[in-house]
This record gives C-alpha cells, sequence and structure tokens, in this order.
C-alpha cells in the first residue's frame, strides 16, 4: 500500500471509513479536496444565482488577467533569459493588463471584443491549418490538421455569427465545468484522504492527472464489457433473433408514432417512445467509439442510418393514405418538433448521459425507459415524413435538424459518461487516445454546425420573451391600480405592440404615455394596439324551498 497523502495521517493498511474520516476532517484536508470545493462552489454559484453569475464571472476573468499580466512582467524584470523572450513577455504582460482594465471596468464591452478577436484569430489559423493538411506529404499528419481545423472552423464561424448569444451563455457554461471538475477533484480528493487512491506525485496534480486516476480506478471490467457488448450489438450468438427483433419493434414504433403524430396525441406518442429502439444503438455507437471497436462502430452507424430511412419512408406512407385527424398547422405533436433550440440540445445531453450512465450500472438499467421518454428519436422521423407527404419540406427540414439534433448530442454525452465510468479500456484510451479523438471529431463538428441553426433560433426566442417582459412592465406601470383593467396578453410585434386588457372600457387611460413608456422600453417606435373585453356578471339567487319540501 503507498504511504498516504498529505493530510491523511494515519490511512495505512487499509482504506478509512468515513465515521473515521469525519472523526478527524483534518485528514481530509489536502489540496484536491480544498480546491475541488472552492471550484465546486463557484459553479453552483454562477448556475444557482443568476443575478450576480456575469459580474462573477466577468470580475474573476478580470482578476485572473490581472494576475498573468503581472507575473509576465515581473518574468520579463526577474528572469535571466534572452531579449526576445523578455520582450515578449512584456508584450503579453502589458497587454494582459490592457484586457483586464478592460474587464473590470466595461466587462460586457470586454466580452465581446474578447470573443470576437479570439474567433477571427482561430479563423484564420484553422484555414491554415486546413491548408497544410491538404499540402503536407505526411499522412500520419493529415487527419490530425482535418480534424483540428475542422473543429476550429465551425467553432469560429460560429462564434463571429452570434457573439452575443455566447457572451449571454458563457457564465453558464463556466459554471457547468466549475462544477464538474469541482465534483470529480473533490471526489479525488476523498479518495486519496481515505486511502482509497495513492496519494499523486507532487503537491497538487492536474485535472488531466485526476481524469486518467479516475479512469484507471473505474474499469468495469472485462466480464461486464462483454455482457454490455451483448446488450448494445445486435451480433452472435442468435445474430438474426435479434435483428429481427429491432426491426420489428422499430416498424412498430414508427407506425404508432405516426398514427400520434397524426391524431395529436400525447399519450400515444409516449408509448411509441417507451417502444423505439433507435436508442440501443446509438449509444452501441458511443461505446464502441470510446473503446475502440472499428468494426461495431460503422456496424452501429449503418444501422442507425438505415433505421432512419425505414422510419421516414414509413411515415412518409402511413401520412399519403391515413388522412390527417387534426390539421397540420394546429396539430402540437408537429410545431413542437420543427423549431428547434438550443434547449433540445441540452435535454439531449442530459438524456444521453443519463441513457449511458443507465447501462454501465445495472442498479439503475430500469430508468432506461424514462431515458427514452425524455429525449424524442422516432417522433421527429415521423414528423419528417408527414411533412414530406404535405408538401412541406421546410418543417420536415426543422424535424431532420432536431433528430439530427438529439443523436449527435447523445452520442458526444454518452461517450464522455462511459469514460467516466470505466466502460472503455484504460489501456486503450491510453494506447489509441488520439485515433479515439479523431474518431470523435466529425461528431464534434457536427454538433457544431447543428449548434447555429439552434442559437439563432434560441438568441431569437430570448429576445421576443425579453421585449414582451418589458413591455409588461410598462403596460402595468401605466395601468391604473384603481382601475377595473386587467392585462391578459401583451404581443409584441415587428412594429406593433398588441395589448389585451379585460374590464370596463370607461376606465381605458389615454394611450399616449403608454406609446411613450413602450417606446423608450423597447427602444424603437411602435404602433399601439389595445383591445379591452367588456367584462358582465349576471347572478341568479337560489331558489327558496317550499314548506312541503323539508323533511324533519
Amino acid at each position: 500500500m503507498s504511504s498516504p497523502a498529505p493530510g491523511s495521517t494515519g490511512v495505512t493498511g487499509q482504506a478509512a471509513s468515513a465515521q473515521e474520516l469525519l472523526a478527524h476532517p483534518r485528514r481530509l484536508v489536502n489540496p484536491s479536496t480544498v480546491g475541488g470545493a472552492v471550484a465546486l462552489v463557484i459553479g453552483l454559484v454562477l448556475l444557482l444565482v443568476p443575478a450576480l453569475s456575469h459580474d462573477l464571472t466577468e470580475t474573476v476573468v478580470g482578476l485572473g488577467l490581472l494576475v498573468s499580466g503581472a507575473n509576465d512582467l515581473w518574468a520579463a524584470v526577474r528572469r535571466r533569459v534572452g531579449v526576445p523572450a523578455r520582450v515578449a513577455a512584456a508584450l503579453r504582460g502589458l497587454a494582459s493588463l490592457a484586457i483586464a482594465a478592460i474587464f473590470l471596468f466595461s466587462a460586457q464591452t470586454a466580452l465581446v471584443v474578447s470573443l470576437l478577436i479570439g474567433a477571427v484569430y482561430l479563423f484564420f489559423r484553422s484555414l491554415v491549418t486546413l491548408v497544410l493538411a491538404v499540402a503536407s506529404r505526411d499522412r500520419s499528419r493529415r487527419a490530425p490538421r482535418y480534424a483540428a481545423g475542422g473543429v476550429g472552423l465551425a467553432f469560429s464561424v460560429l462564434v463571429l455569427v452570434t457573439p452575443g448569444a455566447y457572451v449571454d451563455w458563457i457564465a453558464a457554461v463556466v459554471g457547468l465545468f466549475a462544477t464538474f471538475a469541482g465534483t470529480v477533484t473533490l471526489t479525488y480528493g476523498y479518495r486519496v484522504a481515505s486511502g482509497r487512491l495513492p496519494p499523486p506525485e507532487g503537491t497538487y496534480p492536474s485535472f488531466t492527472e485526476i481524469l486518467w486516476t479516475w479512469v484507471d480506478h473505474v474499469d468495469i471490467g472485462t466480464r461486464r464489457r462483454t455482457l454490455l457488448a451483448e446488450q448494445l450489438y445486435l451480433e452472435r450468438p442468435e445474430m438474426a433473433a435479434k435483428q429481427i427483433a429491432w426491426w420489428t419493434m422499430l416498424v412498430l414504433s414508427v407506425c404508432i408514432a405516426t398514427l400520434a403524430v397524426l391524431q395529436d396525441s400525447t399519450a400515444v406518442v409516449i408509448g411509441a417512445m417507451l417502444v423505439a429502439p433507435l436508442m440501443t444503438p446509438i449509444l452501441g455507437l458511443a461505446a464502441a467509439l470510446v473503446s475502440g471497436w472499428a468494426y461495431r462502430a460503422v456496424r452501429s452507424l449503418v444501422l442507425i442510418l438505415a433505421g432512419t430511412a425505414v422510419a421516414v419512408a414509413i411515415a412518409y406512407a402511413i401520412a399519403s393514405w391515413v388522412p390527417i385527424v387534426v390539421p397540420f398547422d394546429s396539430n402540437s405533436q408537429i410545431s413542437s418538433r420543427v423549431d428547434p433550440t438550443l434547449l433540445d440540445m441540452l435535454v439531449a445531453v442530459a438524456a444521453g448521459a443519463a441513457g449511458a450512465f443507465a447501462t454501465a450500472d445495472r442498479r439503475v438499467a430500469s430508468s432506461l425507459g424514462g431515458v427514452a421518454i425524455a429525449v424524442a428519436l422516432v417522433p421527429p422521423l415521423s414528423v419528417v415524413g408527414v411533412a414530406l407527404s404535405s408538401g412541406r419540406p421546410g418543417d420536415a427540414a426543422g424535424a431532420m435538424l432536431l433528430f439530427a439534433t438529439n443523436f449527435v448530442s447523445i452520442v458526444l454525452a454518452a461517450a464522455v459518461v462511459f469514460v467516466l465510468a470505466g466502460v472503455a479500456e484504460p489501456r486503450q484510451l491510453r494506447r489509441g487516445g488520439r485515433r479515439i479523438l479523431l474518431t470523435l471529431t466529425p461528431f464534434v463538428t457536427l454538433a457544431l454546425i447543428i449548434l447555429l441553426p439552434l442559437l439563432l433560433t434560441t438568441d431569437g426566442l430570448l429576445s421576443s420573451s425579453s421585449d414582451e417582459r418589458a413591455a409588461q412592465g410598462a403596460v402595468d406601470d401605466w395601468l391604473d391600480d384603481d382601475a377595473s383593467l386587467s392585462l391578459t396578453q401583451v404581443d409584441v410585434g415587428t412594429d406593433t405592440v398588441q395589448v389585451s386588457l379585460v374590464g370596463s372600457a370607461d376606465d381605458l387611460p389615454a394611450l399616449d404615455p403608454l406609446q411613450s413608456a413602450l417606446d423608450d422600453a423597447l427602444g424603437g417606435s411602435y404602433a399601439v394596439e389595445v383591445s379591452v373585453t367588456p367584462v358582465e356578471i349576471r347572478r341568479l339567487p337560489a331558489a327558496s324551498p317550499s314548506p312541503t319540501s323539508r323533511r324533519g
């Protein structure tokens, strides 16, 4: 057994129990537990207190740049290095101090400017990387350059098109990463303190070293990995029976989902989600990618593509023959799946992680049905077929975008969870880590490409929601508290604000102050339409019972 970690005096020979550590809390104090706890607290504050998240993020970034700039200037003055290195350090330090000052005094502008500068730099560097990949004679270096260039180019274009959306979400992203990193680091520190893991070499391990240690110690073993392979792949024994069962359930689930869409039935759609088998090969693809199983990855991808094509064809055929019970424009099952947003991607990421964890951990395998309900796979394909049969290619493209969003998000989230849950063999990860990253690169690039329309749609929804809240506040201030009018709805259009009220029209205040308030709140010039619905109450008293009808 290795020597105890710093702060874990006396933990030798066997792992310390939680009661022993709580009885001697000083054993829990080590760099990993302290750093993990701090990161976890910062992440939770960013996520749970939105009012403070942006200011806290901007302050942390500004202070970090300030410390980095001061360190570079100190290195330029004190270190005995060549003149070019000292000049570079000095320039880097001055630039960091300048950006830090902008962050601390005008953080919103600094965030936008920093994002744009970084995106422009990444765009041109990615182009150069792609050109080098095309011109390179060394075939071993082409694939990494194609991967790096493709991902960098997609991400830079994404930031340049929607910089405002990234500024709005940057605090949430930082909070999620801090929460994840803090949880992993805190758990690692606890395991070191309890003697379940050997202490790290040096004072404080890097986060990469912590992750590798985590992966090495969560390996599920060959036997469990074999059982998962039998569950995720249509292989021997009884390969033909597995394939027949899979295709049968797919066809039936598509039929159920298509008929449910045509009659706008949420309950029946949920039933189709429960029996749909598409989640299995998608999780199998993720497991194959991180495990280095090339043959299984190709077979899973082919099965998914074939199942997608068959599902769309069946839905098209059914919609061509079966009359639509609910009109297309008022069908909630269709309208909810033709305009996906960033929220749909977040749902798919969470569902993919839950599905992968339920697959890896046999104790929660029963919750896989709930995961199938949470993320829709077959219903969007049914909507694609229904939309194509109705001559609506735009709606079909929107539904297919939703399916692609779910597919890519599940693959990436499940791949991460499979690594952290020990499904991927640690030796394979170390030996073929670079190749595994290359196989995941197309999915990362596709996710970035899909993210662009999702961000644009989400940004439009957020802007519309913000305008409606501002307009509602202006209308509430305009209405007299003692008036008999109550606000029911506010719709903000491109040039007109429609206000719906309930009450007596005689109590309606003048509209000029409302128009001025709305123009100030929305930052433009808008026409105002106010509709008042009269309220009429009639009351009929209860009839008096006759003496003969009473029972004594």
